[in-house]
């Protein structure tokens, strides 16, 4: 008795490989745009908080769109090799 299927286990890697390659490519071009035009990110990828609200000395904190950013930016890609080299295991 087969306990899994090849094909099921094929599709499955291709369609991880094609989300985890779109978020990959979304998030490299959001972490451009964080960069170069909002100014919410640095160079170096820290955070770049900007003066505190006037009146007060409340500093800004990132907020969780920019944290789930970040994880993707780092785990996209490491998720993308993983089903690429997974998928060539199956050939």
């Amino acid at each position: 008795m087969k306990l899994s299927d090849g094909n099921s286990e094929r599709s499955a890697l291709r369609l991880v490989t094609w989300v985890s390659g779109g978020l990959w490519l979304g998030s490299w071009y959001l972490m451009y745009l964080e960069i170069f035009r909002w100014g919410h990110v640095t160079r170096s990828l820290a955070f770049n908080p900007g003066p505190p609200i006037p009146g007060t000395n409340i500093r800004v904190k990132p907020g969780r769109p920019l944290k789930v950013l970040f994880v993707c930016f780092y785990a996209a890609p490491s998720v993308f090799g993983l089903a690429v080299m997974g998928r060539r295991r199956l050939r």
